[in-house]
Protein backbone atom coordinates (compact mmCIF):
# COMPACT_ATOMS: atom_id res chain seq x y z
CA UNK A 1 0.00 0.00 0.00
CA UNK A 2 1.57 3.57 -0.90
CA UNK A 3 -0.91 5.50 1.48
CA UNK A 4 -0.46 5.87 4.88
CA UNK A 5 -4.33 5.15 6.10
CA UNK A 6 -5.39 8.11 8.58
CA UNK A 7 -9.16 8.00 9.74
CA UNK A 8 -10.81 10.35 11.91
CA UNK A 9 -14.28 12.49 12.75
CA UNK A 10 -14.45 15.61 11.40
CA UNK A 11 -16.23 19.05 13.27
CA UNK A 12 -19.88 18.29 11.42
CA UNK A 13 -19.37 14.55 12.62
CA UNK A 14 -18.63 12.60 9.28
CA UNK A 15 -16.10 9.89 9.37
CA UNK A 16 -13.61 10.84 6.60
CA UNK A 17 -10.91 8.58 5.44
CA UNK A 18 -7.50 9.85 4.31
CA UNK A 19 -4.42 8.63 2.51
CA UNK A 20 -0.31 10.35 2.80
CA UNK A 21 2.12 9.73 1.14
CA UNK A 22 5.10 10.94 2.37
CA UNK A 23 8.52 10.41 0.02
CA UNK A 24 12.00 11.20 1.86
CA UNK A 25 12.39 15.63 1.58
CA UNK A 26 9.62 16.20 -0.64
CA UNK A 27 9.57 19.54 -2.52
CA UNK A 28 5.84 19.98 -1.61
CA UNK A 29 2.36 18.02 -1.30
CA UNK A 30 0.09 17.51 -3.47
CA UNK A 31 -3.92 17.45 -2.44
CA UNK A 32 -6.01 15.55 -5.05
CA UNK A 33 -9.38 15.42 -5.14
CA UNK A 34 -11.32 12.19 -6.31
CA UNK A 35 -14.34 11.68 -8.74
CA UNK A 36 -17.55 10.29 -8.07
CA UNK A 37 -17.03 6.73 -6.66
CA UNK A 38 -13.60 6.98 -6.40
CA UNK A 39 -11.52 5.74 -3.30
CA UNK A 40 -8.32 5.93 -2.25
CA UNK A 41 -6.50 3.02 -3.48
CA UNK A 42 -7.03 4.42 -7.27
CA UNK A 43 -4.56 6.65 -6.76
CA UNK A 44 -1.86 4.47 -5.95
CA UNK A 45 -0.03 4.73 -9.08
CA UNK A 46 -0.53 8.47 -9.31
CA UNK A 47 0.98 9.19 -6.08
CA UNK A 48 4.15 6.93 -7.41
CA UNK A 49 4.41 8.79 -9.94
CA UNK A 50 4.21 11.98 -7.86
CA UNK A 51 6.64 10.94 -5.37
CA UNK A 52 8.79 10.66 -8.45
CA UNK A 53 8.72 13.74 -9.24
CA UNK A 54 9.70 14.57 -5.45
CA UNK A 55 5.95 15.36 -4.39
CA UNK A 56 4.10 13.74 -1.46
CA UNK A 57 0.49 13.56 -1.86
CA UNK A 58 -2.78 13.79 -0.07
CA UNK A 59 -5.84 12.40 -0.56
CA UNK A 60 -9.40 11.24 0.60
CA UNK A 61 -12.51 9.38 0.55
CA UNK A 62 -15.33 11.88 0.38
CA UNK A 63 -18.44 11.37 2.23
CA UNK A 64 -20.70 8.75 1.16
CA UNK A 65 -18.32 6.83 -0.90
CA UNK A 66 -15.11 4.74 -0.35
CA UNK A 67 -14.21 4.25 3.42
CA UNK A 68 -16.08 7.45 4.60
CA UNK A 69 -19.31 7.83 5.82
CA UNK A 70 -22.38 6.92 3.90
CA UNK A 71 -25.33 9.25 4.02
CA UNK A 72 -28.10 7.08 1.65
CA UNK A 73 -30.06 3.91 3.49
CA UNK A 74 -28.50 2.22 0.40
CA UNK A 75 -24.81 2.62 1.44
CA UNK A 76 -24.01 1.92 -1.87
CA UNK A 77 -25.84 4.24 -3.61
CA UNK A 78 -23.61 7.48 -4.95
CA UNK A 79 -25.37 10.53 -2.98
CA UNK A 80 -24.76 13.34 -1.27
CA UNK A 81 -27.04 16.45 -0.11
CA UNK A 82 -25.01 19.56 -1.46
CA UNK A 83 -21.65 19.78 -3.27
CA UNK A 84 -20.67 22.00 -0.47
CA UNK A 85 -20.42 19.19 1.96
CA UNK A 86 -17.87 17.92 -0.29
CA UNK A 87 -16.15 21.48 0.08
CA UNK A 88 -16.34 20.67 4.06
CA UNK A 89 -14.60 17.64 3.64
CA UNK A 90 -12.19 19.01 1.96
CA UNK A 91 -11.65 21.85 4.34
CA UNK A 92 -11.44 19.18 7.15
CA UNK A 93 -9.01 17.74 4.99
CA UNK A 94 -6.37 20.46 5.09
CA UNK A 95 -6.70 21.72 8.14
CA UNK A 96 -6.30 17.99 10.22
CA UNK A 97 -3.51 17.14 7.81
CA UNK A 98 -1.59 20.68 8.76
CA UNK A 99 -2.63 20.26 12.71
CA UNK A 100 -1.68 16.10 12.98
CA UNK A 101 1.17 15.69 10.70
CA UNK A 102 2.64 19.46 9.75
CA UNK A 103 1.27 19.10 5.83
CA UNK A 104 0.60 21.97 3.91
CA UNK A 105 -0.69 21.14 0.42
CA UNK A 106 0.41 24.20 -2.49
CA UNK A 107 -0.76 22.04 -4.85
CA UNK A 108 -4.69 20.57 -6.27
CA UNK A 109 -5.04 17.24 -8.09
CA UNK A 110 -8.70 17.11 -9.22
CA UNK A 111 -10.73 14.17 -11.60
CA UNK A 112 -14.23 15.27 -12.25
CA UNK A 113 -16.18 16.18 -9.74
CA UNK A 114 -13.19 17.01 -7.83
CA UNK A 115 -12.68 19.73 -10.17
CA UNK A 116 -15.81 20.83 -9.52
CA UNK A 117 -15.65 20.99 -5.77
CA UNK A 118 -12.02 22.85 -6.22
CA UNK A 119 -13.19 25.36 -8.44
CA UNK A 120 -16.27 26.06 -6.49
CA UNK A 121 -13.93 26.58 -3.61
CA UNK A 122 -10.94 28.45 -5.32
CA UNK A 123 -13.90 31.14 -6.62
CA UNK A 124 -14.65 31.92 -3.11
CA UNK A 125 -10.87 31.97 -1.66
CA UNK A 126 -8.67 32.38 -4.36
CA UNK A 127 -5.29 31.87 -2.49
CA UNK A 128 -6.48 28.40 -1.11
CA UNK A 129 -4.27 26.91 -3.45
CA UNK A 130 -1.21 28.26 -5.19
CA UNK A 131 -2.30 26.73 -8.68
CA UNK A 132 -4.24 23.54 -9.82
CA UNK A 133 -4.43 20.67 -11.91
CA UNK A 134 -7.52 19.64 -13.28
CA UNK A 135 -8.56 16.31 -15.63
CA UNK A 136 -11.87 16.41 -17.12
CA UNK A 137 -13.19 18.53 -15.06
CA UNK A 138 -17.33 18.47 -14.08
CA UNK A 139 -18.72 21.39 -15.27
CA UNK A 140 -21.35 19.96 -17.77
CA UNK A 141 -22.48 16.67 -17.97
CA UNK A 142 -21.44 14.60 -21.60
CA UNK A 143 -23.87 13.99 -24.68
CA UNK A 144 -26.76 15.92 -26.41
CA UNK A 145 -27.94 19.21 -24.49
CA UNK A 146 -31.09 17.49 -24.64
CA UNK A 147 -29.90 14.59 -22.27
CA UNK A 148 -28.25 17.12 -19.85
CA UNK A 149 -31.61 19.35 -19.75
CA UNK A 150 -33.86 16.26 -19.74
CA UNK A 151 -31.57 15.04 -16.49
CA UNK A 152 -31.40 17.59 -15.03
CA UNK A 153 -34.97 18.79 -14.87
CA UNK A 154 -35.95 14.71 -13.73
CA UNK A 155 -33.16 14.91 -10.60
CA UNK A 156 -34.30 18.73 -9.71
CA UNK A 157 -38.34 16.95 -9.76
CA UNK A 158 -37.58 13.94 -7.95
CA UNK A 159 -35.50 15.97 -4.84
CA UNK A 160 -38.43 18.69 -4.93
CA UNK A 161 -40.74 15.68 -4.45
CA UNK A 162 -38.65 14.32 -1.83
CA UNK A 163 -37.48 11.57 -3.62
CA UNK A 164 -33.51 12.99 -3.24
CA UNK A 165 -32.12 9.13 -2.21
CA UNK A 166 -33.27 7.12 -5.09
CA UNK A 167 -32.13 6.25 -8.30
CA UNK A 168 -32.61 7.54 -11.34
CA UNK A 169 -33.62 5.34 -14.08
CA UNK A 170 -31.34 2.47 -14.64
CA UNK A 171 -28.80 3.29 -12.56
CA UNK A 172 -30.16 0.62 -9.76
CA UNK A 173 -28.03 -2.09 -11.69
CA UNK A 174 -24.88 -0.40 -11.86
CA UNK A 175 -22.01 -1.69 -10.77
CA UNK A 176 -18.36 -1.23 -10.61
CA UNK A 177 -17.76 -5.26 -10.24
CA UNK A 178 -18.47 -5.75 -13.91
CA UNK A 179 -15.78 -7.41 -15.98
CA UNK A 180 -14.30 -5.03 -18.64
CA UNK A 181 -16.21 -4.19 -21.32
CA UNK A 182 -13.96 -2.75 -24.22
CA UNK A 183 -16.51 0.23 -25.52
CA UNK A 184 -16.81 1.12 -21.90
CA UNK A 185 -17.13 5.13 -20.83
CA UNK A 186 -14.36 5.23 -18.58
CA UNK A 187 -11.03 3.63 -19.78
CA UNK A 188 -9.53 1.48 -22.60
CA UNK A 189 -6.73 -0.06 -20.25
CA UNK A 190 -8.29 -3.38 -19.68
CA UNK A 191 -5.57 -3.86 -16.62
CA UNK A 192 -6.36 -0.98 -15.17
CA UNK A 193 -9.75 -1.52 -14.91
CA UNK A 194 -9.30 -4.72 -13.69
CA UNK A 195 -7.06 -3.35 -11.16
CA UNK A 196 -9.34 -1.22 -9.57
CA UNK A 197 -12.00 -4.02 -9.62
CA UNK A 198 -9.73 -6.42 -7.14
CA UNK A 199 -9.88 -3.47 -5.09
CA UNK A 200 -13.41 -3.44 -4.55
CA UNK A 201 -13.22 -7.18 -4.95
CA UNK A 202 -11.03 -8.07 -2.10
CA UNK A 203 -13.02 -5.08 -0.51
CA UNK A 204 -16.77 -4.38 -1.27
CA UNK A 205 -16.98 -1.72 1.44
CA UNK A 206 -15.70 0.76 -0.70
CA UNK A 207 -18.05 -0.09 -3.75
CA UNK A 208 -20.26 3.01 -4.66
CA UNK A 209 -22.92 1.67 -7.57
CA UNK A 210 -25.75 3.70 -9.12
CA UNK A 211 -26.26 7.74 -9.11
CA UNK A 212 -29.02 9.52 -6.96
CA UNK A 213 -31.02 11.95 -7.65
CA UNK A 214 -29.68 13.64 -5.13
CA UNK A 215 -26.25 13.26 -6.31
CA UNK A 216 -26.78 14.54 -9.96
CA UNK A 217 -28.78 17.83 -8.69
CA UNK A 218 -25.77 18.47 -5.74
CA UNK A 219 -23.79 18.70 -8.99
CA UNK A 220 -26.16 20.85 -11.36
CA UNK A 221 -26.65 23.24 -8.36
CA UNK A 222 -22.90 23.56 -8.26
CA UNK A 223 -22.29 24.17 -12.06
CA UNK A 224 -25.00 26.89 -11.64
CA UNK A 225 -23.59 28.48 -9.06
CA UNK A 226 -20.06 28.55 -10.39
CA UNK A 227 -21.05 29.65 -13.73
CA UNK A 228 -22.47 32.45 -11.87
CA UNK A 229 -19.49 32.79 -9.77
CA UNK A 230 -17.21 33.82 -12.90
CA UNK A 231 -19.30 36.64 -13.92
CA UNK A 232 -17.56 38.36 -11.29
CA UNK A 233 -14.41 37.32 -11.63
CA UNK A 234 -11.69 39.61 -12.86
CA UNK A 235 -8.66 37.62 -13.50
CA UNK A 236 -8.50 36.84 -10.13
CA UNK A 237 -7.87 33.24 -10.28
CA UNK A 238 -4.52 31.28 -9.51
CA UNK A 239 -2.83 29.34 -12.33
CA UNK A 240 -5.18 26.29 -13.15
CA UNK A 241 -4.28 23.61 -16.20
CA UNK A 242 -7.33 21.49 -17.18
CA UNK A 243 -6.41 18.64 -18.96
CA UNK A 244 -9.55 17.19 -21.21
CA UNK A 245 -9.88 13.49 -22.45
CA UNK A 246 -10.81 13.80 -25.99
CA UNK A 247 -13.20 10.63 -26.39
CA UNK A 248 -14.77 11.93 -22.94
CA UNK A 249 -18.57 10.87 -23.12
CA UNK A 250 -19.33 11.64 -19.49
CA UNK A 251 -18.40 14.98 -18.81
CA UNK A 252 -18.63 17.86 -21.53
CA UNK A 253 -15.53 19.59 -22.79
CA UNK A 254 -17.32 22.07 -24.73
CA UNK A 255 -19.02 23.38 -21.72
CA UNK A 256 -15.45 23.53 -19.82
CA UNK A 257 -13.90 25.33 -22.85
CA UNK A 258 -16.64 27.69 -23.19
CA UNK A 259 -16.45 28.87 -19.50
CA UNK A 260 -12.90 28.83 -19.17
CA UNK A 261 -11.15 29.30 -22.51
CA UNK A 262 -11.00 33.30 -22.19
CA UNK A 263 -9.26 33.14 -18.79
CA UNK A 264 -5.39 33.90 -19.28
CA UNK A 265 -4.68 32.32 -16.17
CA UNK A 266 -6.36 28.82 -17.47
CA UNK A 267 -4.59 26.66 -19.58
CA UNK A 268 -6.94 23.83 -21.52
CA UNK A 269 -5.43 21.17 -22.85
CA UNK A 270 -7.03 17.70 -24.78
CA UNK A 271 -5.75 14.65 -25.07
CA UNK A 272 -7.09 12.95 -28.11
CA UNK A 273 -8.83 9.64 -27.50
CA UNK A 274 -8.41 9.13 -24.33
CA UNK A 275 -11.63 8.15 -21.85
CA UNK A 276 -12.93 10.33 -19.38
CA UNK A 277 -10.69 8.73 -16.49
CA UNK A 278 -7.37 9.88 -17.55
CA UNK A 279 -5.07 8.59 -14.86
CA UNK A 280 -6.64 4.84 -15.74
CA UNK A 281 -5.71 5.07 -18.87
CA UNK A 282 -3.05 3.68 -21.20
CA UNK A 283 0.54 4.34 -20.65
CA UNK A 284 0.41 6.49 -24.67
CA UNK A 285 -2.61 8.75 -23.04
CA UNK A 286 -1.57 9.27 -19.78
CA UNK A 287 2.48 10.01 -20.65
CA UNK A 288 0.72 13.00 -22.32
CA UNK A 289 -0.98 13.87 -19.10
CA UNK A 290 2.20 13.31 -16.79
CA UNK A 291 3.63 16.27 -19.67
CA UNK A 292 1.27 18.55 -19.27
CA UNK A 293 1.61 18.27 -15.33
CA UNK A 294 5.82 18.82 -15.60
CA UNK A 295 5.14 21.88 -17.90
CA UNK A 296 2.41 23.21 -15.27
CA UNK A 297 5.46 22.44 -12.28
CA UNK A 298 7.86 23.92 -14.61
CA UNK A 299 5.79 27.52 -15.35
CA UNK A 300 4.25 27.64 -11.66
CA UNK A 301 6.10 25.31 -9.04
CA UNK A 302 9.91 26.01 -9.98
Amino acid sequence: MTFSIDRFIAPDGISLRLGIDAPDSPRGYVLVLQGRGEFIERYQETAADLASRGWGCVTFDFRGQGGSSREAPDPTMGFVQDLEDYAADTRHVINHVKQKHGITCDLVLTHSTGGLVAMSMILDQPDLWKSAVMIAPFFGLGGPEWLSAAAQFLSSGLCRYGFDKQYLPGQSSHSPLKGFEPDNLLTSDPARYERNRAFLSNDPSLLIGGTSAGWLDACFQAQASVAGKLKSIAGNLPPITMVLAGNDQVVSNQTTEEMFGKFPNITITEIPEARHEILQEQDLFRAQFWAAFDSHLAYHHP
